[in-house]
């Protein structure tokens, strides 16, 4: 799926908040400002909840207030594998109140087996800068999931 500018991956994201439920996962795996923040940001906002921004120094948020907790955490500045301990990540994947969103989880082993991958990738075209967005799942839910956010975003953006 091609993500015309920052607003169509917002877009992406609220899309993708209408088909999450608690305990699911996702892993979102891309180069710096590929925009993994800013289809959180619109995930975050369609649950109803605010102000979702990039973890990269707190490592981990919570946004409450809306339909579902988010823990959104972001490996980026992790160096060891033994620093995810002090994430406390265990302790929330499948924790049915609440969605898990992982940036930079292509970096360490920490994702569930059941999960869904949202791959962001920059797609360079003649004017502006496009994004391309790769939708896979692993595990049952995580299949689920990719096969209803494709066919969803083909119908409203088809």
């Amino acid at each position: 799926m091609i993500l015309a500018d920052p607003a169509a991956t917002e877009r992406a994201g609220a899309r993708l908040a209408d088909l999450v439920q608690g305990g699911d996962a996702i892993a979102l795996i891309g180069d710096l400002g590929a925009g993994k923040t800013t289809l959180t940001a619109g995930l975050v906002a369609a649950l109803g909840g605010e102000g979702a921004h990039s973890p990269t120094f707190s490592l981990v948020h919570q946004y409450t207030g809306g339909r579902l907790l988010v823990w959104h955490a972001d490996l980026y500045r992790l160096e060891r594998e033994a620093e995810l301990i002090e994430l406390g990540l265990d302790d929330v994947f499948g924790d049915r109140r609440g969605l898990v969103i992982v940036e930079w989880a292509d970096n360490f082993p920490v994702m569930p087996a059941d999960h869904l991958r949202l791959e962001l990738r920059h797609a360079p075209a003649e004017r502006g800068e496009l994004r391309e967005l790769l939708v896979t799942g692993t595990g049952r839910r995580g299949r689920e999931l990719a096969t209803a956010f494709d066919t969803r975003s083909a119908r409203e953006l088809g």
